[in-house]
């Protein structure tokens, strides 16, 4: 049934953008293959080679007419077909330089968010993405509003947005279909999110931008909990969440042939959270409401050199354990334990970014507190090919 729903949503957006266009909408696609091994005291098939199964995604893009494009990405993962992304924007027509965008579609929350997977430098996404954000970044259906700022000596604007609160209900189940559980929880409940980025030109061959970020909602509700001071709560009590953030991105290209990559973006997370109450009366186990503060950040350099090729390093750090499985009682809430790795990647580009080969490896290491099963440090290493046919390529700064 999702396949056939998936064909028709491709179908029904092509007949919609051809009858307003002068050319046919760029039609390109990404396949991606890894090949990967894993080590550690505790990993399953330790040491065994892993070949899973190729991933893709089919991009149609084009404008709708003079004032308005239209998007829609299509994935094929793990044998599924699912829509990443199906948006509409308008770019151009409205009173004072306003964007809308409206759909399916990354969320602007952080600079490397809002880049599709295929594109980054290196393999892995950064840990406390996969804590906050889910597996699949923060990805979400609703409406943003653009504005560029009125500054002089440089580029600025702010964006916001409303949303459905998908991507945080999925961070808090362990499989994504079941978020449909938590939306329940959380009922009607819009999220909204901001971002305000500055860019600046340092010289000739050197720039740099800098993002401001904040996301607000309901992330869950509890159904019975116990207040500070062990007084009894009320059913269905909401439980709100914030998201701080801060990132930037350098860049110095002193010719087309050498680059270097500095990029970094950090999460603070404050939130209503749930845990465990045992007692000796009635009831037995209840939910204690608390509010915590976690954090999560990246850190990455690339060189790329030649034109052909590049090497990396990136450093991860997030409250929780990665692997676990989610809940609204643990992980984006896990303000006891935590994660870190580092990794390092060899990129080689044949001709631009048609085709990719990325080796690369990443070290996981856990810190683990209050009685918890201590989980051992392991280690990956992927080969990961890229390659792309069509016009979606490059992603802007």
């Amino acid at each position: 049934m999702k396949f056939w729903l998936t064909i028709f949503s491709i179908l029904f957006f092509y007949i919609q953008v051809k009858p307003q266009s002068n050319v046919n909408p760029n039609i390109s696609l990404i396949g991606t293959f890894n090949t990967q091994t894993f080590l550690g005291k505790d990993v399953i098939d330790k040491g065994k080679l892993i070949f899973n199964s190729p991933e893709l995604e089919l991009f149609i893009d084009d404008y709708l007419n003079p004032y308005a494009r239209g998007t829609v990405d299509i994935s094929f993962e793990d044998g599924i077909f699912g829509v990443e992304e199906l948006y509409v924007s308008i770019v151009r027509g409205l009173p004072l330089d306003i964007q809308i965008k409206a759909g399916k579609y990354l969320v602007g929350f952080g600079k490397l968010n809002q880049v599709h997977a295929h594109a980054w430098p290196f393999i892995n996404r950064p840990l406390f993405h996969q804590i906050y954000f889910g597996s699949e970044g923060f990805n979400d259906i609703g409406f943003n509003f653009s504005f560029i700022l009125p500054t002089e000596s440089f580029y600025s604007s702010l964006d916001l947005g409303i949303f459905k609160g998908d991507a945080i209900s999925k961070t808090e189940v362990a499989d994504p279909d079941n978020s449909d559980m938590v939306n329940n929880w959380r009922g009607t409940n819009p999220i909204f999110v901001g971002r305000l980025v500055s860019f600046f030109t340092l010289s000739d061959y050197a720039n740099i931008e800098v993002g401001l970020n904040a996301s607000y909602g309901v992330h869950a509700k509890s159904e019975n909990y116990i207040k500070p001071g062990f007084e009894l709560g009320l059913a269905d009590n909401t439980l709100n969440y914030f998201y701080g953030g801060l990132d930037f991105k350098y860049k110095y290209r002193p010719n087309q042939y050498t680059a270097l990559t500095i990029q970094g973006g950090g999460l603070l997370n404050h939130r209503d959270a749930l845990g465990i109450y045992t007692s000796t009366g009635f009831p037995p186990n209840i939910l204690n409401q608390n509010s915590i503060n976690t954090f999560g950040g990246y850190l990455y350099l690339d060189y790329a050199f030649k034109k052909q090729f590049s090497v990396g390093v990136k450093y991860d750090y997030t409250d929780g354990i990665i692997g676990d499985n989610p809940s609204f009682y643990s992980l984006s809430n896990d303000n006891q334990n935590h994660t870190q790795g580092i990794s390092g990647w060899f990129g080689f580009y044949p001709v631009e970014h048609t085709l990719i080969f990325r080796l690369g490896v990443q070290h996981l290491s856990f810190t683990t507190k209050l009685g918890r099963i201590k989980k051992e440090s392991e280690t990956s290493i992927t080969l990961k090919m890229i390659f792309s046919l069509g016009p979606h390529k490059a992603h802007p700064f």
